[in-house]
């Protein structure tokens, strides 16, 4: 008994020599790897996606499920929908391409551009009176024009999507593809050079340049909008929105649309947040070193030559809107000599400026 409590005695010893009791290895967890269990459950819900593959709702509700099990099956299911979804993306585009091409056919007449002209120089010809222009003006004249010349040179969506019945289903099939797989994205982390983003901004930038090419656009506009939807990513969607939207005003009676300067975005995101937080109403900021819009241009590295400020919606059409009714906002933001544009907003504060 003696010689057995001696030996348990020296490898009690032994074991606190090493640190602490004796245990067996283990073997670091692969993430992208799963157990017997997890295979069998991912396996079934991957077979109900078959089952419910024209119920977005569910197929939603069964994709989180997956995600939940696991790095591995996460993966498998952002791979599956990136298979299933570049198809249907290469379908609609050509489909909506060749949609666009037949509208924008049944616009283009030679009666249809003598009246675009007409319109366009009516609405400019308000911009001209300069100090003399009043907001009864801008809506007796400017709004029935604006909205004939959308009729004119704008395809809607609408239009396009009645050509063939089949796009908007495909365009709804599309946005829940784009929501499930931003969904896996998110679970694994990944970053956009790793997996390219899709959803409906990416919809809707494609589908406003093809109805812009269908109608003929000038070349140096399509360029100028192409260029714009690059730099897009790297700026706030409300902002990117608001700046497509003062462009429509622009192209619609004729004049060319304003690239984007990051820097003026800036600058003009900066006074936006200045009025919302130091609670004032100015082109002249409070602020020391930032008190007027051409000194904040060059704080950025930029030049401005107009700045339109408003107050009271967090949506940028709502900004646009007012300052087409308010005749001295009207003449900075039709000006034919603004090349370069930035829009910033902070709250329901917004502020746009314009340079050369």
């Amino acid at each position: 008994m003696l010689r057995w409590l001696l030996i348990a005695f020296q490898l009690t010893a032994l074991c606190a020599s090493l640190g602490g009791p004796l245990r067996p290895k283990l073997k670091p967890v692969d993430p992208d790897k799963l157990s017997e269990s997890e295979r069998k459950k991912a396996s079934e819900l991957f077979q109900q996606l078959k089952v419910h593959a024209d119920n977005p709702t569910e197929r939603t509700k069964i994709i989180r499920q997956i995600a939940e099990i696991g790095r591995a099956s996460t993966k498998k299911m952002f791979e599956l929908l990136d298979r299933q979804l570049q198809p249907l993306w290469n379908d609609y585009r050509k489909l909506f391409t060749s949609a666009a091409k037949k509208v924008a056919a049944s616009k283009s007449t030679g009666s249809a551009r003598q009246e675009i002209l007409k319109l366009e120089q009516e609405v400019r010809s308000l911009r001209e009176l300069g100090d003399r222009l009043t907001k009864a003006q801008i809506q007796q004249t400017g709004d029935p024009a604006l909205e004939r010349l959308k009729q004119l040179k704008f395809l809607t969506l609408k239009e396009i999507l009645a050509v063939n019945p089949a796009l908007e289903k495909k365009r709804v099939e599309m946005i829940e593809f784009g929501k499930q797989r931003s969904l896996c994205i998110s679970q694994l982390l990944l970053l956009e050079d790793e997996a390219r983003p899709f959803g409906l901004e990416q919809i809707i930038a494609f589908e406003e340049q093809t109805a812009q090419s269908a109608l003929g656009m000038p070349g140096d506009y399509l360029a100028t909008l192409r260029y714009n939807t690059k730099l897009a990513t790297t700026l706030p969607f409300a902002e990117v929105e608001a700046i497509r939207d003062m462009n429509r005003y622009r192209m619609l009676i004729g004049l060319a649309p304003c690239v984007i300067d990051p820097r003026l975005c800036k600058a003009a995101r900066d006074h936006s947040r200045d009025m919302h937080e130091k609670d004032f109403f100015s082109h002249t900021s409070p602020v020391p070193g930032k008190k007027t819009p051409w000194i904040r241009a060059k704080l950025e590295g930029t030049t401005a030559k107009a700045e339109n400020i408003y107050s009271g919606n967090e949506k940028g059409h709502a900004a646009n809107r007012a300052w087409w009714y308010s005749p001295g906002h009207h003449r900075n933001m039709l000006s034919p000599s603004n090349r370069r544009v930035g829009m910033g907003v902070h709250s329901k504060d917004w502020t746009q400026m314009f340079g050369n």
